[in-house]
């Protein structure tokens, strides 16, 4: 049986592989009115699936601040601009896939990104897949993406030049620098941030009972981002982005701990080099290649050094007027090395993949995508997806969606879990998941009243769940030795209401997730059996509600974060008890001839809440930031 998969695979790619050299030969060169970018999104292949577009990259300072103020994604965030990871829809942090313009820069060492280290200011498009996306995005994605991409050049003949200044709380500092500069054929994007937080606030721990004051958790952070897009002719564009960052910080201590704590540095460099080309009749290529060096130095004599080598091609073709198709393969090189490792680490994946997009009816739409991968000489699990679109109620004043999912997804072992020294277990299998969801949107149109109304049913089954453990001679090392089931439930409710003079925009959100282990740690073990996993709220939301009065703005937001187990036995007396927070925002703008100034004050958690989001380790209080934001 074996024998016939590994057969049936081979000829996948092989099938695969030649049909993508078919299809990107073609010579048509009619020029077309525009450049169409087909490589990113890829929401045209997501039907059926849930996609979240996040604004308000202004009001945030990390990539973890914007995601949390915006989505109900719950961050594992070990202090104030500490390391955060995520736990999308009740997984853990590896089951996220994290794109930078269409590349997997997940640590290959961990297999998760820590959300802290991407500033906020240097990013442009930023999106949210939630479910299953192996199909589409590869490795990692069981429990969600998140897409970070450029925005679409303008090329238009202009300058524009912004500068941000923000001051607040516990000596937060952050000044920012972004300049634009386009013609007709080349736009110059740059943008440089510098970021100082000493972390030197307040706080009453129920563990310790008496007032201190948070020292040795300070963080300091700069980086630099270049872009370069050249408009080679009408059909054809070449778009460069180098991005760095530096970060350093502190490791925020227990409360009960008195003592300083250790150091970490983080030096992450990455480049894109893309390319788009579109041809007659609907058929557009697109390639890139990147490199990503991340740099780690762990209280100055642990070191974790990784390079990324990426190449990814892909070709859409229409196919009529219902339906597309798109090939493509990918290629990745990594090289580690590690004070954990026994000498330089390389490995090669590939992937290769398919997907078809067909409207069946005016009122059904259906994609189906298909991935297969290889790395370590070895095949990851066949990722297919099948997503639907139907449209029950279409008028000119609203309409309902009803929406299918059924995916399959896997999770690779990362270097750590096959090669660290001691421990490392090469036999480890890749984690598997069967993911579907279905749901419903409501959109209503008026004159001036939008509202969009979405639920979302969904379930997971994870099985070869990697998790490490002390063996009988006490070696921690890594076995497939958990099986997930959650299941979920999503509700939103967004609202736009324009008049003569003011625009109102309020929305919620609510999440519900059940996370359960379904096989004991040992044959023996039956406390941890059908219990929620660690750090998995059962119950979150938001809501928030802005108004616009002509060059005034005020907002106020809520969040709520229910119970978290800290163990996997789920004891009371260890969770950590459900919070609730409050802020609040008013701006101003000053409109003159060829400029703009803005200025917002901002107040978070305005009722002083004590909470934690890793056991025994504060969060900042009531807090105040002043920005100052001029526009040229």
């Amino acid at each position: 049986m074996n024998k016939i998969h590994a057969t049936v695979r081979y000829a996948f790619i092989v099938g695969l592989t030649f049909l993508s050299l078919v299809t990107n030969a073609q010579s048509d060169t009619v020029y077309l009115k525009e450049v169409k970018v087909y490589g990113l999104p890829l929401s045209r292949y997501t039907p059926g699936g849930k996609i979240q577009h996040i604004s308000g990259k202004d009001r945030s300072t990390t990539l973890t601040d914007l995601l949390g103020s915006e989505s109900p994604l719950y961050f594992k965030t070990y202090g104030n601009g500490q390391l955060a990871t995520v736990a999308f829809r009740g997984t853990s942090a590896s089951h996220t896939a994290v794109l930078w313009n269409g590349i997997n820069v997940n640590s290959p060492t961990l297999g998760q990104t820590d959300f802290s280290l991407w500033p906020s200011f240097l990013l442009e498009e930023v999106s949210l897949q939630y479910g299953a996306g192996s199909a589409l995005y590869g490795t990692d994605a069981l429990g969600g993406s998140v897409l970070l991409n450029q925005s679409l050049p303008q090329f238009k003949k202009e300058k524009k030049i912004l500068l941000r200044q923000e001051a607040g709380s516990f000596g937060h500092w952050l000044t920012g620098i972004q300049a634009v500069f386009g013609g007709e054929h080349i736009e110059f994007r740059t943008k440089v941030f510098y970021r100082a937080l000493e972390n030197n606030f307040t706080y009453t721990s129920p563990k310790v009972g008496v007032k201190k004051t948070q020292h040795d958790a300070s963080v300091e952070s700069s980086g630099i981002d270049q872009q370069l897009h050249w408009r080679i002719s009408k059909r054809q564009l070449l778009s460069a982005e180098g991005m760095y960052t530096y970060n350093f910080r502190e490791i925020q201590q227990p409360v009960t701990n008195n003592d300083p704590g250790e150091v970490i540095k983080d030096r992450n460099t990455r480049f894109s080099l893309s390319y788009t080309d579109d041809f007659r009749k609907g058929g557009s290529l697109f390639t890139t290649v990147g490199f990503i060096q991340n740099d780690q130095i762990y209280n100055r004599n642990s070191t974790t050094h990784s390079d990324q080598l990426t190449a990814l091609i892909q070709y859409d073709q229409d196919i009529g007027k219902c339906s597309s198709l798109r090939v493509g393969s990918n290629w990745t090189k990594y090289f580690a090395k590690s004070n954990g490792f026994a000498g330089r680490l390389s490995e090669d994946r590939y992937d290769v993949f398919l997907s078809f997009r067909h409207r069946v009816r005016n009122w059904w739409l259906t994609s189906l995508n298909l991935r297969e991968a290889l790395y370590a000489d070895q095949f990851a699990p066949f990722a297919p997806s099948w997503g639907n679109e139907f449209t029950t109620v279409d008028k000119e004043e609203w309409k309902v969606l009803l929406k299918t999912q059924l995916a399959r997804a896997y999770r690779v072992p990362t270097l750590n879990d096959r090669y660290w020294v001691p421990g490392g277990n090469l036999e480890l299998k890749s984690e598997t998941g069967i993911n579907a969801e279905i749901g419903a949107e409501v959109r209503l149109r008026k004159k001036r009243h939008e509202i969009n109304v979405e639920v979302d049913h969904h379930r997971l089954w994870v099985d070869q769940w990697i998790i490490w453990l002390p063996n009988s001679n006490g070696l921690w090392t890594p076995s497939n030795l958990s099986t997930v089931h959650v299941r979920g439930i999503e509700a939103s409710i967004k609202e736009k209401l324009t008049q003569d003079h003011f625009i109102l925009w309020a929305g919620a959100s609510y999440a519900y997730t059940r996370s359960i282990n379904q096989r004991g740690l040992n044959e023996r073990d039956l406390s941890t059996i059908n219990k929620q996993l660690p750090y998995v709220p059962i119950h979150s939301g938001n809501a928030f509600s802005k108004i616009e009065m002509k060059l005034w703005s005020l907002e106020v937001q809520a969040s709520y974060t229910g119970l978290r187990y800290t163990t996997l036995d789920n004891e009371d007396y260890q969770a950590l008890k459900a919070y609730a927070l409050l802020g609040a925002s008013a701006g101003k703008r000053v409109v003159f001839s060829h400029s703009e100034l803005s200025l917002r004050l901002t107040a978070n958690n305005l009722f002083n809440t004590y909470y934690e989001n890793i056991e025994n380790l504060a969060m900042p209080g009531r807090n105040f930031t002043s920005t100052l934001t001029i526009k040229f």
